[in-house]
């Protein structure tokens, strides 16, 4: 057995208390085996010693929602056809690619919540084996509900300057059976239909409690997607497989239904196309089992858009500003939600400097931004830590196993070179990056870049 000692280290374990100086860290093969005092803890001998004087350690960050593909691509439309294109066939490899982006600075396990099921998977599965480096993944696959990249819900008018048999293949991957077809089903087979669906293997199940055709229509309407009783068949469903279930809203209502419904993780939460959420649904979502997941924009690069005129400004102000503030001051269970992809450096180059700069939905640096956000919101940083690690572990039903520096946990941990509690933008400061024991070779990350490096 191979030990590993952090010695000497300022300790931040994600649950939240105040930091404990002068800590040494054993590791044993990938989990942690004992935390305690330098001055009394035996290092065994042999054990490979890290010096960690001047250095904290945090948690593997753990983000709760991102999109390895990029999902921001079928949004916003242009780069959607050329993006999907380009890379079909190596889907994976994107995949995979996002995944070590992330490692490298310190996100050691996400949770996708909405792909091409069989990528995704396969991308998880090869992680896990070990035959590719990155973070760890849990994946959702597509949203029950919705369609694929070129239909309503996406980017619709992608239609038009694509072939037929293209458009088809594409939106039938991303929609697995499962897509918005199912809104025309009579419950019973609305239940054999998301059965078979977890029957693939998923992680856990997201369901669009209300639509995603904002993009199509505006941001000035909204309906929700199922009745009540098929929405319970979904959760019965999910319930019994053993999965979390996950609900997209972007309305009031639909958000007050998930709740209602104990759905385990609300994602962007905070977004209710303008409406500013009821202080009776802030209260209960408070007094509820459901985790909040925020989209959070740093007022730095709210000023950016706002200044260039861009569309995500909208994004970045009221009342979604409000509405995370209002979820924080309740004391609600609150985890990081970037929403971020892996964008094409085409797309990234169509915006102005002030949209491109700390972009919080480019993958690999979103969760410095959201930390940083979630602070100027009201959260302190030890919060914030927490919101970015054990919270999103708790989640998701894995904090047995990730989210805080605790004995018997996977070793997955990052050093920094200056105090996160002091500023939350050190947690940027990182030296190191260990992911169940094993030190991460950061600079050579991604090991095959494609879309970081298309056009060459």
């Amino acid at each position: 057995m191979t030990t590993t000692a952090i010695t000497d280290i300022t300790l931040i374990d994600g649950r939240g208390g105040a930091p404990e100086r002068g800590v040494t860290v054993l590791v044993d093969e990938d989990r942690f085996s004992a935390i305690g005092p330098t001055a009394t803890t035996p290092i065994p001998d042999g054990a490979r010693v890290v010096g960690g004087a001047g250095r904290w350690m945090v948690p593997g960050y753990v983000n709760g929602n991102v999109h390895l593909l990029d999902a921001w691509m079928f949004m916003v439309g242009p780069g959607t056809i050329e993006y999907l294109a380009r890379w079909e066939g190596r889907y994976v490899e994107v995949i995979e690619e996002a995944a070590q982006l992330v490692l490298r600075n310190g996100v050691t396990t996400v949770f996708d919540t909405y792909n091409a099921i069989e990528p995704v998977l396969a991308a998880r599965d090869r992680i896990n084996a070990g035959t590719s480096a990155g973070a760890r993944i849990f994946a959702a696959g597509t949203i029950v509900g919705l369609g694929g990249p070129f239909s309503a819900d996406f980017h619709f008018i992608g239609q038009q300057a694509a072939s037929r048999t293209f458009v088809n293949r594409i939106d039938a991957m991303f929609e697995a059976g499962v897509g918005h077809q199912l809104s025309l089903l009579p419950r019973n087979e609305v239940r054999s239909r998301v059965r078979d669906y977890l029957a693939r293997g998923v992680d856990m199940l997201k369901i669009a409690v209300s639509d995603h055709i904002v993009f199509t229509v505006g941001f000035d309407r909204s309906c929700q997607t199922f009745s009540r009783p098929v929405l319970e068949v979904m959760f019965e469903e999910a319930r019994a497989a053993g999965v979390p279930v996950l609900t997209h809203s972007v309305s009031v209502e639909a958000l007050d239904t998930s709740v209602d419904l104990g759905a385990d993780v609300l994602i962007h939460a905070n977004y209710t196309l303008g409406q500013h959420i009821p202080d009776y649904l802030i209260d209960k979502i408070a007094a509820s089992d459901s985790y909040a997941g925020l989209q959070t924009v740093h007022h730095e690069h709210r000023e950016g858009l706002e200044r260039v005129g861009s569309w995500a400004a909208t994004l970045a102000g009221e009342p979604y500003a409000s509405n995370e503030r209002a979820l924080i001051r309740a004391k609600a269970k609150i985890l990081m939600n970037t929403d971020a992809g892996c964008p094409s450096k085409d797309h990234l180059a169509d915006l102005s400097p002030a949209e491109r700069e700390d972009r919080p939905w480019t993958i690999g640096g979103d969760h410095f931004h959201w930390t940083q956000s979630i602070v100027e919101k009201g959260m302190t940083p030890l919060e914030a830590i927490s919101a970015a690690t054990l919270n999103v572990a708790r989640a998701y039903g894995k904090d047995a196993d990730i989210g805080s520096v605790e004995t018997g946990k996977l070793a997955d941990f990052v050093l920094l070179d200056a105090d996160p509690t002091a500023d939350i933008r050190h947690l940027r400061s990182i030296s190191a990056v260990y992911q169940a024991g094993v030190a991460v070779d950061r600079g050579a990350l991604p090991t095959t870049p494609l879309v970081t490096a298309h056009p060459a």
